[in-house]
């Protein structure tokens, strides 16, 4: 009898053990549709993105206890599955397999020793707040803005929001770099190649709409536009060199950067390291790289603003591992990855956490009209 009992009495615990951890997520994952503002078109679709939410959370939960350096926070991206997450919002940026439209710039010798410990782009003041693409593939458009955002005001003395939704509408990609174009995908140097022809407008003059509905827009680029900046060209660091990067940054001003973010979904805090080398390393998002410095506990760093929204990672910003000898990786899916259509189909070598070194560059002659 005794034994029974005390049988009958660790179910009747372990049965509200389990109540209590569903009670608790059932109000985590309705904290979580408020936060988002999330809708599901039934009932059913959103017992199907519980469900998904539920297996992410214990995934989260169970990275936060390993002793990572980096923690991991419920997204925006928590009722998708990791392959949804990457094919739906991380199609949005290919490198441009081909050197035509920017050379890399030839690097004298870096005295590394000389350079300042860390520097961060955003106490200078020529860094604008943290957007969020929303559901359009136009990380590149981002990327692209922010650049010109930042070298605007590093040139001019004046920082101002500029119009991601003009590139993100008019930019033309005829070879199908990074995709068709838009919401579809493209690279910043198209981006800087448009603005360098027509001109771009400020935020407030042509808002971004394309977040909302996932679609690229129509382009209206007349020539009665208060156009508020222009631009040169552009320049492209030599790829992997890591003291060419940091030299930038120390000394010149904010890069614009691809990455394979197919990781970075759950990211919460703390220095980043989950890129793996030895499987295809796949580029597939484009960001700002602002800064670098050195953690107490962790180490080295390099700071990247995303365009996902202040509510991601550290204020909409992750900081990626930064070693003095990169670690590389191979992107054997260029065609997916970092092509544009009718390159062929090579091998590419990356380097860096991410593959953050790779492809690195940034818009000259920035200037206020």
């Amino acid at each position: 009898m005794k034994v029974f009992i005390a049988l009958a009495l660790c179910v009747a615990l372990a049965s509200a053990a389990t109540f209590q951890e569903e009670g608790f997520l059932s109000r985590e994952f309705q904290l979580f549709e408020a936060k988002f503002a999330k809708k599901y078109a039934s009932v059913a679709e959103r017992q199907s993105r519980y469900n998904i939410f539920k297996q992410n959370v214990a995934k989260i939960q169970q990275h936060n206890l390993s002793g990572k350096s980096w923690t991991e926070s419920i997204s925006q991206f928590a009722d998708m599955t990791h392959e949804e997450f990457v094919s739906q919002r991380l199609n949005g940026y290919v490198n441009m397999k081909k050197e035509g439209l920017g050379a890399a710039k030839a690097q004298e010798h870096i005295d590394i020793a000389a350079l300042p410990e860390s520097m961060d782009w955003r106490d200078k003041g020529v860094v604008t707040e943290v957007k969020d693409q929303g559901s359009c593939g136009s990380c590149w458009a981002f990327a692209s803005v922010e650049s010109i955002e930042s070298y605007v005001a590093i040139n001019n003395g004046s920082l101002m929001e500029l119009s991601a939704q003009q590139i993100t509408s008019c930019t033309p990609n005829e070879l199908q770099c990074g995709g068709t174009g838009g919401c579809q995908g493209s690279i910043p140097q198209l981006g800087w190649t448009y603005v360098q022809l027509f001109g771009l407008v400020s935020e407030d003059d042509w808002p971004y709409q394309s977040g909302g509905n996932g679609a690229s827009g129509s382009c209206d680029d007349s020539s009665d536009m208060n156009k508020a900046v222009t631009v040169r060209g552009y320049e492209l660091l030599p790829r992997n060199d890591y003291n060419a990067i940091l030299n930038h940054l120390a000394t010149v001003g904010p890069l614009a950067v691809a990455v394979d973010a197919s990781f970075w979904g759950f990211y919460g805090g703390g220095v980043f390291d989950g890129c793996p080398y030895d499987s295809n390393i796949v580029i597939n998002h484009a960001v700002q790289m602002v800064g670098y410095g050195t953690d107490p506990d962790e180490g080295d760093y390099w700071i990247v603003r995303n365009s996902w929204g202040p509510s991601w990672g550290e204020d909409g910003y992750i900081r990626l591992k930064r070693n003095s000898t990169p670690q590389c990786g191979t992107d054997s899916t260029p065609l997916s990855g970092t092509a544009c259509v009718n390159d062929g189909n090579d091998e590419q070598y990356v380097c860096g956490t991410c593959a953050v070194l790779f492809d690195v560059l940034y818009p000259i002659g920035a200037t206020a009209l």
